[in-house]
């Protein structure tokens, strides 16, 4: 059994591959047993010939069955064999030093069952300084990591691995079967990663995430919880995609109300709240166009969050996981200059 395993995803992400991968070969060289897997999901771009240079093993998906990050995950973690599994995205970069404060936390708290670290959102050619950020050995507990934790094998075998069915928010789901199997989630004040996105303030961005049926996650993790204890801890941490859904219905409730007794009162009253309410949030945020794109977001994961209850719930041992090998860590080959 190798010390660490690193497991890495990607989806026609050439534009960062290389950077990711030389990054994770520099700041996990100091793990001297340790590999390096990249699960690709069907990259129609250039992503695994470009990866398949460096001396890492690299697994291509077959298109032919669900692809999602989850998947990436759980087949990497399922051909990884390490007592520490470290998953990251193939639009980050790992920063140095976060892994050996990562190690340090993990051998002194064994309750924890997974660590993470702050994660900058940043263009690729505008990554901020790191030194500017707060100092490391800061450690809090969080309820879940993002797309970059660090976690212990012996936790994710006896609670289980990412579900490979998730289209999304799969780091809350599995962290809360970590939470509820007693362990904690740890958070460095430390930066583990850059993370090269599109602006999140932009409505465009959302309408991208919707087409790719990123708010469904919500929504299937709540049918798989169906009949748990974890269902109604899910809904607490995760349910605000249905605040909205409820102010739907008390307005849909105050349309028929009206129609019924003739008297437009009450569907009048809910729509002045409404409009109070979005007015107080633009004067909150100070700008017009970030509540809008806040009432934007909302009503996209409360659709995504129905259309997600209605998606079939397949155990996560049934996931066929084919990929194809493109390359083997022992094999021959340099690093890129």
């Amino acid at each position: 059994m190798a010390e660490l395993s690193v497991v890495l995803i990607s989806r026609n992400q050439a534009w960062n591959i290389a950077r990711l991968i030389a990054s994770c070969l520099a700041h996990t060289a100091s793990v001297a047993d340790r590999e390096i897997i990249l699960v690709d999901s069907a990259s129609s771009d250039q992503t695994v010939e470009l990866a398949r240079q460096y001396p890492i093993t690299v697994l291509r998906l077959h298109a032919d069955q669900p692809l999602s990050a989850a998947a990436g995950r759980y087949v990497g973690y399922r051909h990884s064999s390490g007592r520490l599994v470290l998953f990251l995205d193939g639009d980050m970069e790992l920063c140095a030093g976060w892994l050996d404060e990562a190690l340090a936390v993990l051998a002194s708290h064994p309750d924890a069952g997974a660590v993470t670290g702050r994660v900058v959102d940043c263009s690729p050619d505008d990554k901020p300084d790191v030194s500017a950020g707060p100092s490391a050995g800061a450690l809090r507990e969080v309820r879940h990591g993002g797309g970059a934790a660090l976690y212990r094998r012996a936790v994710l075998e006896q609670v289980g691995p990412f579900n490979p069915y998730l289209i999304s928010d799969e780091e809350p789901e599995l962290c809360l079967r970590i939470r509820h199997a007693g362990y904690r989630v740890l958070q460095t004040e430390s930066l583990i990663a850059y993370h090269f996105s599109p602006s999140r303030t932009a409505i465009a961005t959302l309408l991208a995430r919707r087409r790719r049926r990123l708010y469904v996650g919500y929504g299937q993790t709540m049918r798989y919880y169906l009949g748990t204890p974890l269902l109604w801890a899910y809904v607490r941490e995760r349910g605000f995609a249905l605040v909205p859904g409820v102010w739907i219905a008390l307005g849909l409730a105050s349309l028929a109300w009206s129609l019924i007794s003739g008297g437009w009162g009450w569907l009048a009253a809910w729509l002045a709240l409404t409009v109070c309410v979005f007015a107080a949030d633009a004067l909150r945020k100070r700008s017009l166009y970030r509540a809008a794109f806040s009432l934007v977001h909302r009503l996209l994961m409360l659709e995504g969050t129905l259309r997600g209850l209605w998606l079939p719930r397949p155990p996560a041992h049934d996931y066929p996981g084919r990929v194809d090998v493109i390359r083997r860590a022992d094999q021959e080959g340099q690093v890129p200059q």
